[in-house]
């Protein structure tokens, strides 16, 4: 047996990218950043950094409310809390 293989050790990948990140062109709301935090709530600080789309739309639902900020997370993830529970609250159509 090669000596290499032996000691071959297992590798994982992970791609340090959130689920809002992967929003193309027109969903790239601030609803539907909202909707998939509530089930996806981690962000990578890179995606923020690379995407001002991302940064102006976490910026928008912290100014509304509808989310706050986990600071428990480990680098390099951000979470986010969300604060509503329906598609009214989510529109701004909430009591």
């Amino acid at each position: 047996m090669n000596r290499m293989a032996k000691h071959a050790a297992a590798v994982f990948v992970d791609s340090f990218s959130g689920a809002a990140s992967d929003l193309k062109g027109r969903q790239r709301t601030s609803e539907n950043v909202l909707r998939i935090l509530a089930t996806h709530p981690r962000i990578s600080t890179w995606d923020m950094c690379e995407h001002a789309w991302l940064r102006r739309c976490i910026n928008d639902l912290k100014t509304r409310g509808l989310i706050v900020s986990d600071d428990t997370e480990p680098y390099p993830w951000l979470k986010f809390l969300v604060r509503v529970r329906t598609d009214s609250d989510i529109l701004g159509l909430g009591a």
